[in-house]
């Protein structure tokens, strides 16, 4: 059970959000000086040593390696378990992804309404979080729904 393919695309997608966000960790902690921003010319930098990307005084990329963090140990953990502890590792992937979803569709709709610009890694941030979002809650619903079946089988 839960062998499915959708795992390690997720947790691919988990890797690349990681990079993305210490790339922009880097910055927000004056490790290295400038962000390389393909598009929006400057935008990068603009966004993200905005006083909107440091909620609380913490740069907001760190919320990001953290939270990609998370979903690539649960990724990597849902198929090498099972039963409860499976199970809730599937909703936690539910959860997880939907919050993850909103927060960026939220920093993405600020982005120009609170800067007046836009950051291309932020935008990417937002584009793999939604498309990792959208494997890795096909994959939870497909274990839960197995764990269904088998207690299904198990009455009959």
């Amino acid at each position: 059970m839960a062998k499915g393919k959708e795992w390690p695309i997720v947790t691919g997608l988990a890797v690349s959000g990681i990079l993305d966000s210490l790339y922009l960790l880097l910055y927000q902690t004056k490790k290295i000086e400038h962000l390389v921003c393909p598009v929006f010319d400057g935008g990068c930098e603009q966004v993200a040593a905005s006083d909107s990307a440091f909620p609380g005084g913490v740069p907001d990329a760190i919320y990001g390696v953290a939270g990609y963090s998370a979903a690539a140990g649960t990724a990597i953990a849902i198929p090498r378990t099972s039963g409860r502890v499976q199970k809730w590792l599937a909703r936690a992937m539910i959860g997880g992804s939907l919050l993850a979803v909103g927060l960026s569709a939220y920093l993405t709709y600020a982005q120009p309404k609170k800067t007046g610009a836009w950051c291309f890694w932020c935008l990417t941030s937002a584009a793999v979080s939604s498309i990792m979002a959208t494997v890795a809650i096909s994959g939870a619903r497909r274990v839960l729904r197995e764990h269904r079946q088998q207690l299904t089988d198990k009455k009959e």
